[in-house]
């Protein structure tokens, strides 16, 4: 659970918020670590499974419909474009977040440096954005 904010961009708040309705809905569950330390694993159920290999599966259905309508070429231009603007070049961070470096004399500056970017960017019940702001 600890990690899960710097792996997915998404602020501790919105990572809790969301686990809670992922738990109370029955696709993750939310554990005590088995190794005996004080850690708390958040793990899919087999629900939580099979909704992972539905989208996955959608994902696929709608890649292939766009190539059958825009043509191959097109689309996987516009995979690898998109890919690349998420890689991370070398060891460093992806390169879409040279773009979000905050303002040196800004009070997110003093924040921990950003290491990942929302994969699925989401905006909380106040408004609020996934870095906590």
């Amino acid at each position: 659970m600890r990690d899960l904010p710097a792996c997915t961009g998404i602020a501790r708040m919105g990572v809790d918020n969301s686990l809670s309705v992922l738990t109370r809905q029955g696709f993750a569950t939310v554990e005590s670590d088995p190794a005996g330390s004080r850690a708390k694993l958040a793990r899919l159920t087999a629900r939580g499974l099979e909704a992972q290999t539905r989208h996955q599966r959608r994902l696929e259905q709608v890649e292939r419909a766009w190539s059958e309508r825009y043509g191959a070429a097109p689309v996987g231009a516009l995979r690898d474009s998109l890919a690349a603007l998420g890689a991370k070049p070398g060891a460093g961070a992806p390169a879409l977040l040279a773009g979000v470096q905050p303002h040196a004399e800004g009070w997110r500056a003093s924040l921990p440096a950003l290491e990942t970017l929302a994969h699925y960017p989401m905006v909380s019940h106040r408004g609020g954005f996934p870095d906590g702001s």
